[in-house]
């Protein structure tokens, strides 16, 4: 793979991309080879409200720095030729031509903000961040900013003197577009190794999948296209545990987890989106691909709100699954109500949510976790406040007693557990092996060996090795009975069913190393909704203390409850989770860093003070800091 050559250049201490298209020329001669910061603004701004845009600017953009204001660049359409005196406290006034550089649009269609010069040429600057959790495969920027098709990966020269992997992120000032047209405009996003996008190559955490295929991917997969449409902005891949499975970061270096003392285990699967979101501020959200638990386990490890989407919701094409009928996207967030909003842009296409029907009934899954559960006050508490919001009382339900009363004639008086016994799991694993056949083979036949793998990817590979088809194919008629039994007993799965089902997720800490390979047993939280095929969120809403024998201080790890609703009730679960904790006066955001949530001595252990997000826009930066 060729990376091209780029050129950054360093502004008020930090490092920044000049990206490579010319978006516009200035009037004025100037050297060919300087390199200069500059604001370009509308002529009312840059003569009747320059210091005031200027604040706002550097309030509500983290890419806009005050070195950025020194030099300014007049857009067409106002007094041109006005004396570089004329706007004072010593700063320059420069002006562009009004020429069309570009095919999509004028240069009077520049967004206000910062960007580069270099020499007479205008570019967007865009701000590098580094990668200090090794969360990321690559930071990537777009090869034409107005109609993005292909990428570029950014890997910054040896001499840079830095050594963590470089993500660049534009100006939130470029995104002019209405967010009627697009709802996740200037938003940065984060999507997972396993996705394609063009022009960037995959890795999967694997030096033998690198081995073979060293080439980049030459289109970009269906979801990653949804939101570009949408107006994100993609910034780089996140690390995938080896082939989604994984846990051993044996070829790569493990993301690490930002949370506590630093060194929890960060868990498997969208380990690179979990890490990132919970470590970085600059960041809005991080995908992920989830089968059984690939999504949940690292947002349970590293204190995120997570959506798993009903199965077959939102588009898979060019994207490598570890099973075709079990994996779905996975949305991770930092922030109830930006979630929210990310999801419903992001699943409807639209701005504004479908009218939201809450659930009419409650089943608390009483043995869905560990019978021993530790936190049971706690999870109390959380059911407690979704029966206050929702004004029903929920019923108890035990999936086994309830099997047992009156099993499906298929199961011929077996129990649950005797009748399901390994079927998701080992479906799960024939499925992931024969995901890879061709990966296999192909490597068997230029290297003459097997590829090498972590212990984790081996014992699963292994276990669907040895499962038959015909045995395959068993497994998936107990899990068809499983799922008409559950549609009759428990709830109806459909899009009309009026059920939720709320159950405890294992909320663990401390841990310091992953966990040796093991089966799932049975249904678990970790696969009853990738077996419905229906939507989960996952939530934290509480914490408790331990001691760290890393720090030698007292951490908080969250603890953590799950609602699964029925098919198609994706937004209404994140909305029903948000107005139950606004309801109960908990704090619907979760912080970046050591900690998920502020500690308090209250029963959960959290500090509720609202806090303020930052603005998503610059109309609300405007109404926040009273500028103009």
């Amino acid at each position: 793979m060729e990376l091209k050559a780029v050129l950054t250049t360093v502004i008020s201490g930090s490092q920044y991309l000049v990206h490579p298209q010319v978006l516009g020329k200035i009037q004025e001669t100037i050297k060919p080879d300087v390199i200069l910061p500059v604001t370009v603004l509308e002529p009312e701004q840059l003569y009747n409200h320059l210091e005031g845009t200027l604040r706002l600017f550097d309030f509500y953009d983290d890419v806009f720095t005050p070195e950025f204001g020194s030099i300014l660049i007049e857009k067409p359409g106002g007094n041109s030729g006005v004396s570089v005196a004329s706007v004072g406290n010593g700063k320059y006034v420069m002006h562009l031509r009004n020429d069309t550089v570009t095919t999509k649009r004028s240069v009077s269609d520049l967004p206000a903000g910062p960007y580069i010069l270099h020499g007479p040429n205008v570019h967007q600057a865009w701000k590098i961040y580094n990668d200090t959790l090794d969360a990321f495969a690559f930071g990537v920027y777009p090869e034409n900013v107005d109609e993005i098709d292909g990428f570029q990966l950014l890997q910054l020269p040896p001499d840079s003197g830095i050594n963590y992997t470089a993500i660049p992120v534009p100006s939130k000032l470029y995104s002019t577009v209405p967010p009627e047209r697009a709802p996740l405009k200037g938003y940065r996003f984060a999507i997972p190794d396993s996705m394609s996008l063009k022009g960037i190559p995959t890795t999967f955490s694997s030096h033998a999948w690198s081995g073979l295929h060293n080439d980049t991917a030459d289109s970009t997969a269906a979801f990653a296209k949804r939101l570009i449409e949408l107006g994100a902005t993609i910034v780089g891949k996140t690390k995938s545990s080896q082939f989604g499975s994984g846990r051993e970061w044996a070829d790569v270096i493990a993301p690490k987890n930002p949370r506590e003392d630093g060194h929890q285990d960060p868990a498997g699967g969208a380990t690179g989106a979990a890490s990132s979101l919970a470590g970085y501020d600059w960041l809005r959200a991080a995908t992920g691909l989830d089968a059984i638990g690939q999504v949940f386990d690292p947002a349970a490890a590293q204190g995120l709100f997570a959506l798993r989407t009903s199965s077959g919701l939102l588009p898979l094409d060019g994207t490598q699954t570890s099973s075709s009928k079990s994996d779905s996207i996975g949305i991770f967030g930092t922030d109830l109500s930006g979630l929210f909003h990310d999801a419903v842009a992001i699943v409807h296409k639209s701005l504004a949510s479908p009218p939201i029907s809450y659930p009419k009934r409650i089943v608390y899954a009483t043995d869905l976790s560990d019978p021993n559960e530790p936190h049971k006050n706690e999870q109390g508490q959380f059911l407690a406040a979704v029966e206050a919001f929702l004004g029903v009382k929920s019923k108890s339900i035990s999936l086994t007693k309830t099997w047992a009363s009156k099993p499906p004639p298929e199961a011929k008086g077996q129990s649950l557990q005797n009748y399901i016994k390994d079927a998701p799991f080992l479906s799960f694993c024939y499925e992931f092996y024969h995901q890879y056949d061709t990966f296999r083979g192909d490597y068997h036949t230029k290297f003459g060996r097997e590829p090498t793998t972590e212990p984790t990817v081996k014992y699963r590979w292994d276990l669907g090795q040895k499962v038959t088809k015909q045995e395959y194919d068993e497994y998936q008629a107990r899990l068809r009975v499983f799922q008409k039994w559950f549609d009759n007993a428990i709830m109806p799965t459909n899009e009309k069913g009026d059920t939720i089902i709320v159950a405890p997720y294992p909320s663990n800490a401390p841990i310091y190393q992953a966990p040796k390979p093991s089966n799932i047993n049975g249904i678990t939280a970790d696969v009853l909704a990738s077996v419905l095929g229906t939507p989960q969120i996952l939530t934290p809403f509480a914490q408790f203390q331990y001691e760290s024998k890393r720090s030698g201080q007292t951490e908080y790890h969250p603890i953590y409850s799950t609602i699964l609703g029925p098919k198609g009730s994706d937004t209404m679960l994140v909305k029903l989770v948000e107005a139950t904790f606004q309801q109960a006066q908990w704090r619907t955001k979760v912080d970046t860093g050591r900690f998920t949530f502020p500690p308090s001595q209250n029963a959960r252990k959290v500090d509720d003070k609202p806090v303020r997000g930052s603005p998503d826009s610059l109309q609300e930066a405007q109404v926040e800091i009273g500028e103009l």
